[in-house]
């Protein structure tokens, strides 16, 4: 095996959690690259991660289902991820080149329909939607006198009274028992 196969092989452990593997796999690779100190310096990085316990026993479990090869990422798949970051254009362009291979599919013209409408929104606030926030100077920075530096309408929403709630005992312990009979019925007053 070369040595960029069993860097690879090695990285893929430790992503997967195979650090013994790992280490293996840059020993394997330092026999035939004794020199490479980035790589020496890697497996002592992955060797720092293993408990003490795991050092003296070598040995690993072998695992029970050989390396699998991950499916190849459909357009669709591929699609989804740019969604997913918010690359709407770029998703859009996957779930064309998926609706090529299937014309079909109600769900691929529909997504890329979805995906569309999301590229040709406005991406510009709506700031006449907006709470005002009033200023005064004794805010740091001119910000929203409210407690904590929130508006009043949010200081207010957090804590407003629950309209059937009793009040809270003042006993250290009638307060816990309350608290742990509310937990048990699920009730928050």
């Amino acid at each position: 095996m070369s040595p960029a196969e069993l860097e690879q092989k090695a990285e893929r452990s430790v992503r997967r959690g195979e650090l013994l593997a790992a280490i293996e796999h840059f020993e394997a690779y330092l026999a035939q690259q004794p020199d490479d100190e980035r790589i020496r310096v890697r497996m002592e990085a992955v060797r720092a991660l293993l408990q003490p316990s795991e050092l003296v026993s070598r040995r690993r479990p072998e695992p029970e289902e050989p390396e699998t090869r991950a499916a190849p990422v459909s357009s669709a798949e591929v699609g989804e991820m740019h969604a997913s970051a918010g690359r709407f254009a770029e998703a859009a362009e996957a779930y064309q080149r998926a609706l090529g291979k299937d014309p079909e599919n109600a769900l691929l013209r529909e997504r890329l329909a979805e995906l569309r409408a999301l590229v040709d929104q406005p991406r510009t606030a709506d700031l006449d939607g907006a709470e005002k926030l009033d200023t005064s100077p004794a805010a740091p920075g001119g910000g929203s006198p409210g407690p904590g530096g929130r508006s009043e309408k949010a200081h207010a929403a957090s804590f407003a009274p629950l309209p059937h709630a009793r009040p809270l005992p003042r006993e250290p312990k009638e307060l816990l028992e309350e608290l742990l009979e509310r937990v048990r019925t699920g009730r928050r007053g």
